[in-house]
């Protein structure tokens, strides 16, 4: 059997049995380039640990690599296919460095919201400034994922109740987001342009001509804003702000004002995970960069703790 039909095989077979399984998809066919397509039984310790190692790729992706190629061939070896699975490389290398997001100040959202007039004029811009500039704002402002933020329709943004329906979410399972005052009177202006009317089943988020925006075109129409907004990092990091730093700065931001009221951090905190569709509370542990703003707001609460004062909560 050639690798690309043991490929093309096991992903319809993984998508007839309900997986998305897109993003494994995607490795296997990037192992076929790289490989070629010869037989499934010729790939060889050496072909599969290039391929994992790329050229410096994370630990984490290393990882998430080796899995997919380990599952592919087990799946293949248990069939008959193979005599046995090829051997894989034993270990991740070790991290030369931890990725830390980029938490956005209040004054780099508005140099981002500010440019985006600028930014949409380009000719191919299929992405209308207004409804550019409120998906940057819901984004910030429910912290969602993008991909969840475009597969909305219309039809499942409820501004009577300030509720949204997230439907198929990363963990295959469907969500209700409620929403604060500002983002439905946000959406409420967006949902009365004329454009958007009598658009029920139509997606909430869409290109100028009406259809569904990929996720493509809105990572490098936000490319072009940072850098027309002149927002970018300047410390050791080789990663630029990301759009989906916009959702780890909505959760950063959001302790910050809990610790500013004298919430009780600690027993909200499983209240943001649900909130934000994680399945448990280390993935939104994850999320909490500690800023220098957040670094104060803890420090005064232990330093109220420490002296015996009070902490209300």
């Amino acid at each position: 059997m050639k690798l690309s039909q043991a490929i093309d095989l096991y992903v319809r077979r993984k998508r007839d049995a309900g997986a998305g399984f897109n993003a494994p998809a995607k490795q296997l066919r990037s192992f076929l380039r790289h490989c070629g397509d010869i037989d499934l039984h010729l790939a060889t310790l050496p072909q599969v640990t290039s391929f994992i190692a790329g050229s410096g790729v994370r630990p984490s992706t290393w990882c998430q690599k080796r899995g997919t190629l380990k599952a592919f061939f087990e799946y293949w070896a248990l069939r008959g296919r193979l005599k046995h699975s090829p051997p894989l490389p034993p270990r991740a290398p070790k991290s030369t460095q931890t990725f830390v997001p980029y938490i956005y100040s209040r004054s780099d959202l508005c140099l981002l919201l500010d440019a985006v007039p600028r930014c949409q004029r380009v000719s191919s811009c299929v992405i209308s400034a207004a409804a550019f500039r409120t998906l940057l704002l819901f984004l910030y402002g429910t912290g969602m994922r993008l991909g969840e933020a475009l597969r909305l329709r219309v039809m499942d943004v409820d501004l009577r109740l300030g509720l949204v329906t997230i439907r198929g979410t990363k963990f295959y399972k469907s969500r209700l987001v409620p929403l604060g005052q500002d983002v439905r009177k946000l959406l409420q202006q967006y949902l009365e342009m004329p454009a958007r009317q009598n658009q029920h089943y139509r997606p909430l988020f869409q290109t100028k001509s009406c259809n569904p925006i990929r996720l493509q075109v809105v990572d490098k129409s936000f490319s072009r804003l940072r850098r027309i907004a002149g927002i970018a990092r300047h410390d050791k990091s080789s990663y630029q702000p990301r759009l989906h730093d916009l959702r780890h700065s909505f959760a950063v931001h959001r302790v910050t004002t809990w610790y500013r009221q004298n919430k009780d951090v600690q027993r909200l905190l499983p209240a943001l995970s649900t909130y934000l569709g994680h399945v448990d509370l280390s993935s939104t542990q994850r999320y909490l960069t500690m800023t220098p703003e957040l670094l104060e707001q803890a420090n005064r609460r232990f330093e109220r703790y420490v002296c015996g004062g009070s902490d209300e909560r």
